[in-house]
């Protein structure tokens, strides 16, 4: 990791290189996860689903399943409640009733002895289905007269709009109006662990949950919605899990377990096969973006209109509240005084699209850097420069009108420019047929402000007991950064702190892992609870120091006076002491982000409306094109960000590299193929092209900006976790661009499409151009 910046290190142990306290049980295969739970009596479920994209749901015929060995229980649509669910919309219902609107929507569900015996009676139910019209794509979709999804309800949600001053007078009086439109591609969370869930019965009237989900309460409140149990009745604990990226922040096979372990009244799991997960999994949404901006002959963005379709699916499910997330980033980092920026939910027959690591983030930044170097090239600048001359700058407001106090954008923008002069310098020349690409792209993100607590309890023996309805979901927030957070405050070796997370019975409500907030929430009520419990300590060793309790300091796993080291106390004698007098020592933080003031702008709609302590970013590539095959090789790759404080060195270095080689994934070969009829049809990790470490850049540099601290993060720091993969989309196509004079519209930038899009520019002579990018014109 290379750092900029003179920010010291909070302390010896914040900052530093620690280990996971979970590492060696998972690399050890002693880790539990939701699969290896199996309570006597579990019952195996299969679940029966639509193999059509839109039809009429005729009858459900389960008589020969019924009878098939092993068998305990069948269900469909007429043995549940009708009850829908939704994170925003509640329009799904848990089985299909009457009308199937994709293909892999659960319609019957079959209970057996066996995982075997449940597959084979699975398929024995008989469907009578009577096709209907669909609406497979956008466009589809989108036109007068397209199938309606829902019937009698237009296809087109409503939107999350930003109005601010007058658009149409900029575009009409500027002296250029540039429009680009891209679109993006579906593309699955590709965590290891499928979905799963077990759901068993208590004895006391409700149900426990185990499953593989990053938000827990999330899952018993949406239960409890279906189910009409109070949220009492209902425990849902995460173990181990195994990947999630958004794909679990919802109730996933959750419902599916639960009525079953009701109907049953015995312990049932359900769990996903590989090609269940990705034809009806909830990967990210596929999408239009049409930017259209109003442009002074300086380069200055007088105005920009947007207008954003997100492909829904067939229920409404995140897009709503994502669509908000994608109007907020119609503008970019960039200061645009007039705005008009729309994003649409669009229903079609398709799977239902969900949250994806940085939602809608990759083909926003995408669409938007596309656009930048478009202006670039028409007003006759660079791409660097255009883009300070439109950065945002400190106590600039964004689009939404919250006021943006510290903007390290242009640091970030400096240091990949610079990286980009020296590649271009020492690259060596490239064989015949291929061409060498320089590009760069920008953006910001967020740090979700949603809730959060944490209890702290000091135990007899002088350590420490973290409660947290938080979930550790492989990136290391909780069960380090939250530790050590804690350990400093209370002056206590990292080790002797233990994080208990991951369920309703572990700690209070937490919003989830998402929104790269996980420590930054947890960890602020954490620190809350744990500046209580150090005040707790300091207050009772007073009383035996016979000093004022501001002269005492923690620190060694010891209460002692400041400059006098003899005189202390071992914290596990305060804490007996504590314990004895006036009883335990433990205290509760909550914590939830401030609410901005926002001014001078109109919203319609937005379910999602600022940029809570505002993250800033900056890529930059070096990329070999094959103009033969199409193929593109990422060679060098930088990654610039602004995080705040960084806490814990490894793991972000360790979620800006990750999340780079994801990024290059949507950018380069994942691609969900929905056919004609609206069916995934490469369901498996052959024909779906994740990277492997023969497609990772052979060096990726992380920068990690300092000197900005987050005024509301614990101990100054920000989120990581999201914005690493929103950003190598756009990077990759400002380095294609840099080779061809232009850049494809459409992701992802596989061989075959990057291929046609070189037979539709045949004309362009690639080889006359200065094909190592030293085209001074286009120079980043």
């Amino acid at each position: 990791m290379t750092s900029q910046g003179s920010t010291p290190l909070v302390s010896s142990l914040l900052g530093s290189s620690l280990h996971r306290p979970d590492a060696a049980a998972k690399a050890g295969g002693r880790a539990r996860y939701t699969e290896d739970f199996r309570p006597d009596g579990l019952l195996y479920c299969a679940v029966v689903r639509s193999p059509v994209a839109s039809a009429r749901l005729l009858r459900v015929d389960t008589g020969r399943a019924v009878k098939a060995a092993g068998v305990v229980r069948v269900l469909t649509a007429e043995d549940l409640p009708d009850r829908r669910w939704g994170t925003v919309v509640h329009d799904q219902p848990v089985l299909a009733r009457d009308v199937v609107r994709f293909a892999g929507e659960p319609v019957a569900l079959v209970a057996a002895e066996t995982k075997a015996e449940a597959e084979r009676a699975a398929a024995l139910v008989e469907l009578t289905l009577d096709p209907s019209p669909a609406a497979v794509t956008l466009a589809d979709a989108l036109r007068e007269d397209g199938w309606q999804v829902h019937e009698g309800r237009p296809n087109r949600h409503e939107a999350a709009r930003i109005r601010r001053g007058d658009v149409d007078a900029c575009l009409r009086d500027a002296p250029f109006v540039v429009t680009t439109r891209t679109e993006s591609h579906r593309v699955h969370q590709g965590y290891l662990e499928p979905r799963v869930t077990l759901a068993e019965p208590d004895g006391a009237g409700g149900i426990a949950v185990t499953t593989a989900s990053q938000a827990p309460y999330v899952v018993r409140q949406g239960l409890a919605a279906l189910l009409a149990l109070p949220m009492s009745k209902i425990t849902v604990r995460v173990p181990a899990l195994g990947g999630g990226f958004g794909g679990k922040l919802h109730l996933g096979l959750a419902a599916l377990a639960a009525v079953t372990c009701l109907a049953t009244d015995r312990p049932v799991r359900v769990v996903s096969s590989r090609a269940e997960d990705m034809r009806a999994g909830n990967p990210r949404e596929n999408s239009i973006v049409e930017l259209t901006s109003a442009v002074d002959h300086s380069g200055r963005i007088l105005a920009r209109r947007a207008m954003v379709y997100l492909d829904s699916g067939a229920y409404a499910f995140d897009t709503p509240m994502i669509a908000s997330i994608a109007a907020l980033q119609g503008a970019g980092p960039y200061r645009v005084d007039a705005v008009d920026l729309a994003a649409v939910p669009v229903a079609t027959n398709t799977c239902p699209t969900g949250s994806f690591r940085g939602p809608s983030g990759p083909q926003m930044v995408h669409a938007v850097e596309t656009h930048m170097d478009e202006i670039a090239t028409v007003v006759g600048l660079d791409p660097v420069a255009i883009r300070r001359r439109n950065l945002l700058r400190s106590g600039d407001r964004g689009p939404s009108g919250e006021l943006v106090p510290d903007v390290a954008m242009g640091e970030c923008l400096d240091i990949a420019a610079q990286r980009l002069e020296t590649w271009r310098r020492d690259a060596p020349r490239v064989g015949p047929g291929r061409h060498r690409g320089y590009g760069l792209a920008c953006a910001w993100w967020l740090t979700s402000g949603a809730p959060s607590s944490a209890t702290v309890t000091m135990n007899e023996d002088g350590t420490v007991t973290v409660a947290t309805g938080g979930t550790e979901i492989g990136t290391g927030a909780v069960v380090v950064g939250v530790a050590a957070l804690v350990a400093d405050v209370l002056g206590v070796p990292f080790e002797t702190v233990t994080v208990r997370s991951g369920g309703t019975g572990d700690g209070l409500y937490d919003s989830g892992s998402k929104g790269s907030r996980t420590l930054y929430g947890v960890g602020n009520a954490a620190v809350m609870a744990a500046d209580a419990v150090a005040e707790r300590l300091r207050a009772e060793a007073a009383e035996r120091l016979e000093v004022a309790p501001a002269d005492l300091v923690l620190a060694g796993g010891r209460v002692g006076v400041r400059g006098v080291p003899q005189a202390s106390l071992a914290l596990a004698d305060v804490v007996s002491g504590a314990i004895n007098r006036t009883g335990p020592v433990a205290a509760t933080g909550r914590f939830r982000a401030e609410r901005p003031v926002l001014e001078g702008s109109s919203l319609e709609n937005l379910r999602f409306d600022v940029f809570n302590e505002a993250t800033f970013h900056c890529h930059a590539a070096e990329i070999e094109l094959d103009t033969e095959t199409g193929r593109i090789e990422v060679v060098r790759y930088l990654a610039v960000h602004e995080i705040g404080t960084v806490l814990n060195p490894d793991g972000a270095r360790g979620q800006v590299e990750g999340g780079v080689v994801q990024g290059l994934g949507y950018a380069l070969s994942e691609v969900l193929d929905v056919g004609a009829d609206g069916a995934v049809r490469n369901a498996d990790l052959v024909d779906y092209r994740m990277p492997t470490i023969a497609d990772v850049p052979r060096e990726i540099e992380t920068v990690f900006v300092e000197g900005h601290p987050g005024p509301s993060g614990p101990r100054g720091a920000k989120g990581i976790g999201e914005p690493p993969v929103i950003i190598p989309a756009a990077t990759v196509g400002a380095a294609l661009g840099d080779i061809l004079g232009a850049t494809p519209h459409e992701l992802p930038y596989d061989p075959i499409r990057v291929a046609a899009f070189l037979d539709g520019i045949d004309g362009m002579d690639i080889d006359g151009r200065d094909i190592d990018g030293r085209d001074e014109a286009r120079r980043p």
